[in-house]
């Protein structure tokens, strides 16, 4: 629940860099979180949510953000994965 409430109303448009910052400090902190044997489970949520991609397109915008950042880069890439294998390829475009 908490990677899916942190991912509902991300403030990409925000010009507050401290409120994007902090938002994806929330989202990493919250999917460094989940067991991984559980990674799947939670992105089939998010894919089935909304009966968008719309969940699983910003889970992928913090992947790559972490990923940039050089910050919880093993756990990143099996979500990245986990989100390939259950979305496809949207999410990356």
């Amino acid at each position: 629940d908490a990677v899916r409430v942190s991912l509902e109303n991300p403030p990409f448009k925000s010009k507050d860099q401290r409120e994007k910052d902090m938002n994806a400090a929330t989202v990493l902190k919250a999917i460094s979180s989940v067991p991984d044997k559980e990674i799947e489970k939670v992105i089939n949520q998010l894919h089935n949510t909304g009966g968008t991609t719309a969940l699983c397109d910003n889970l992928m915008k913090y992947i790559y953000k972490g990923l940039n950042e050089g910050r919880f880069c093993g756990v990143l890439l099996k979500w990245h994965a986990q989100t390939v294998g259950v979305a496809g390829l949207g999410p990356i475009v």
